[in-house]
């Protein structure tokens, strides 16, 4: 595995897999990664590669935008608690502020798609996804991963010759590793 930090006119092979925290990255414009997200994201859908979704990118990036809409209005500084009591109390307030912040991910893939670039939501079929469940624990295992970031890894790993992401912990990950087939391209502030 290579693991590299995302420069403007960095090289990226289709197909890609596109982690949650770039979604993020570039829907929030208060994002400390917005400018350099929004800029990779460009290059990269100008290149039109086949973007890869999975349905936990999804849940993670809607997780995280709910929590950011809580941090601004509540205010919270930025790592304070949320978690499903907090999200619960205040559900219809992040919606009523910030509901088209919530919505952003959905139809940004929607627009993608609608624009020719290819959006696939990965894994496939039962057998893949049964193939990624038993890949998953090894990756926690072997690279101290959470169990999200493993799975990201594995579908990254069978799936894709890049994987985006803004998570750093995968830089230690790609020393370890003796795969050459993915390329991991880090975006940082």
């Amino acid at each position: 595995m290579n693991y590299t930090d995302w420069q403007a006119g960095t090289a990226v092979a289709s197909p890609v897999y596109v982690d949650a925290n770039v979604l993020v990255a570039i829907t929030v414009t208060k994002h400390r990664l917005y400018t350099n997200g929004v800029q990779l994201v460009g290059e990269l859908l100008a290149s039109q590669p086949r973007i890869l979704i999975s349905l936990m990118t999804v849940q993670e990036s809607l997780w995280a935008l709910a929590r950011l809409s809580y941090y601004d209005l509540a205010p919270q500084r930025p790592g304070a608690l949320f978690n499903r009591s907090i999200y619960d109390r205040w559900c219809g307030r992040i919606f009523a502020s910030h509901g088209p912040r919530m919505a952003a991910i959905s139809s940004m893939l929607h627009s993608w798609s609608q624009a020719g670039i290819t959006v696939e939501v990965v894994p496939k079929t039962e057998e893949d996804f049964l193939s990624l469940c038993n890949v998953t624990p090894r990756y926690m295992r072997d690279y101290k991963l959470t169990p999200n970031d493993a799975a990201h890894l594995a579908i990254a790993c069978a799936h894709a010759r890049t994987f985006v992401t803004a998570d750093s912990d995968f830089e230690q990950v790609a020393r370890q590793s003796t795969s050459e087939n993915l390329v991991i391209v880090h975006l940082a502030p």
